[in-house]
C-alpha cells in the first residue's frame, strides 16, 4: 500500500468505485411502484410547492418532519423522474464515506486507517438496503456524516478561535437533521442543558460555549418548524403526530407480542400476493382499542389517545414494557424478533455483521467510561449524540434502519477509542532466529 500516493490522492477520486458501484445498485433495484412512506414523502413536497405542509384543522398530518420533502421539492417541482432521487441518494451516500475519510483523519491523522474505515462503511451494505427507495435514511446518515465531520474540524486546531460561520453551518446541519429525524430532536435538548450546566461551572473552557453555540444555531434552526406546529396544534415542541403510535405498539400488553409496530389495519407484515399474513393474530389482541382509533375525527386526537393508551398499557404491565424494550434493542441492531413473524435466513447476516459492531461500542463505551475525563469535549458530544439517539430510538417501537444510519459516527467514536488501545500489524516479517 502505497501511503504516500494516497494522501496526495483526492478522497473524491478515491472512492469513485463506490459511486458507480452505487449507481448500478440503483439501476437495479429502484422502482416506481412507491412502498410505505415514499408517497408520503412526494405528498409533502407537493404541499410545500403549494404554500403550505400540513393541511389545515382538522385535517392535520405532521407524521414527519420537513426536512427531507424540503430537498425533495426541486425534484418534485422540475417533474423529474423517481429515479433522479434514488440516484441522487447514491451520491449522498458516496459523499459520507468522503467525509467519513476526512473525519477519521482530523482525529488520528493516518491515511491507513482512514482508508480502512471508510471502505468498511462504504462496503456495509446494510446501510445500502433504502438507496432505491424515496426513504430519509440516505439522507440522514450523509447529514450525520457532515456534521460529525464539522464538529471536529471545529476543534481541529485547539486554542485558536473558531469562526463563527463554522458553528453556524454546524448547527444548521444539525438542527436540519432534527427535521428529517425529529427523535433527534430529545437528545439535542438533553445536551442543550447538559452542556450549559457543564459550560457555567467551567466558563474558562471555551469549548463548551463552540458546543453552546452550535446547539443553538440548531434549535434556531427549527423553530420555524416549532413556530408552524404550534399555530396548528396549539401545542408546544410538537414535532410528530406519530408518536403516540408508535409507543402504543411498543406497549403491547400480550405475551406472545414483542413490541413491533403495525397498522391500523394489521397489515404491516402483509405482502401483496405473498403466502404469509399474521394480521388476524395482532387483530385479536388490538382490534378493540383500534376500533376506538378509528372513531377519532382528527390525527391530534388519535395521536392523543394513542399516548394514552400507551401510558395505560405501561402502568398496568410495566415488566412487560421492560421485556418489549430488551425486544426492541434486538429490532433495532438486528431486525429481530417480530410478533408471530417467519424470520429470514438473511437476518442472519444483520446479527453477524452488527454484532462486531455491538461488541465495538460496548468496548468503547468501557473504555470512554473510564477515561472520560481526558476525551476531547467534541467527541463526548458525538457519543452522548449517538447513545441518546439510540436510547430514545429503543423506547418506541424500532427497526434496524434507525441503527444504520448512525454507524457514521459510531465508527468515527470507535476508532478514537480503540484505536489508542489496540495496535495491529498488518504484516508478518521473517528474522533469522524465526
Amino acid at each position: 500500500m502505497n501511503i504516500k500516493a494516497l494522501k496526495e490522492q483526492s478522497p473524491f477520486i478515491l472512492f469513485l468505485p463506490f459511486l458507480v458501484l452505487y449507481i448500478f445498485y440503483v439501476l437495479r433495484f429502484h422502482t416506481d411502484a412507491m412502498e410505505g412512506d415514499e408517497a408520503r414523502y412526494i405528498q409533502f413536497a407537493q404541499n410545500l410547492l403549494h404554500g403550505f405542509y400540513s393541511p389545515p384543522y382538522p385535517k392535520i398530518d405532521l407524521i414527519n418532519g420537513p426536512g427531507y420533502p424540503i430537498l425533495l421539492v426541486p425534484f418534485v417541482a422540475l417533474k423529474l423522474p423517481l429515479i433522479s432521487i434514488t440516484l441522487f441518494n447514491a451520491v449522498l451516500h458516496y459523499l459520507s464515506i468522503v467525509l467519513l475519510y476526512r473525519s477519521v483523519l482530523l482525529i488520528t491523522d493516518s491515511i491507513k486507517k482512514s482508508l480502512i474505515v471508510s471502505v468498511c462503511w462504504g462496503s456495509y451494505f446494510l446501510a445500502w438496503q433504502e438507496m432505491p427507495c424515496t426513504m430519509t435514511e440516505t439522507v440522514t446518515l450523509f447529514l450525520i456524516s457532515l456534521f460529525s465531520f464539522l464538529l471536529l474540524r471545529i476543534f481541529k486546531e485547539a486554542n485558536k478561535p473558531v469562526p463563527y460561520n463554522q458553528l453556524i453551518l454546524a448547527g444548521f446541519i444539525l438542527g436540519f437533521l432534527i427535521l428529517t429525524k425529529v427523535i433527534f430532536a430529545y437528545a439535542v435538548v438533553f445536551l442543550l442543558v447538559i452542556t450549559t450546566l457543564i459550560y457555567l461551572l467551567n466558563k474558562a473552557s471555551s469549548a463548551y460555549k463552540y458546543l453552546l453555540y452550535v446547539i443553538v444555531a440548531a434549535m434556531i434552526t427549527i423553530s420555524p418548524y416549532l413556530i408552524y406546529t404550534y399555530h396548528l396544534t396549539g401545542k408546544v415542541f410538537y414535532l410528530s403526530s406519530e408518536g403516540g403510535k408508535v409507543l402504543y405498539w411498543m406497549t403491547s400488553t400480550n405475551e406472545n407480542e414483542y413490541g413491533d409496530w403495525n397498522n391500523n389495519y394489521f397489515t404491516a407484515n402483509c405482502k401483496e400476493g405473498g403466502s404469509f399474513c399474521n394480521a388476524d393474530l395482532i387483530r385479536k389482541n388490538h382490534e378493540e382499542d383500534i376500533q376506538r382509533i378509528n372513531n377519532t375525527k382528527t390525527v391530534l386526537e388519535t395521536d392523543s389517545l394513542f399516548k394514552a393508551m400507551a401510558v395505560r398499557n405501561i402502568k398496568a404491565h410495566p415488566v412487560k414494557y421492560v421485556k418489549n424494550w430488551f425486544a426492541n434493542i434486538g429490532r433495532l441492531l438486528f431486525g429481530f424478533p417480530a410478533s408471530y413473524y417467519f424470520q429470514s435466513p438473511t437476518t442472519l447476516v444483520r446479527i453477524y455483521i452488527n454484532s462486531l459492531l455491538l461488541i465495538g461500542m460496548l468496548y468503547s463505551l468501557f473504555l470512554t467510561i473510564l477515561n472520560w475525563k481526558n476525551m476531547p469535549p467534541q467527541i463526548l458530544f458525538l457519543v452522548a449524540l449517538i447513545l441518546l439517539y439510540l436510547f430514545d430510538s429503543s423506547l418506541v417501537s424500532a427497526y434496524p434502519r434507525q441503527f444504520t444510519v448512525i454507524v457514521p459516527a459510531v465508527l468515527i467514536w470507535m476508532v478514537y477509542v480503540i484505536g489508542g488501545t489496540i495496535k495491529i500489524n498488518w504484516s508478518l516479517k521473517t528474522t533469522k532466529e524465526s
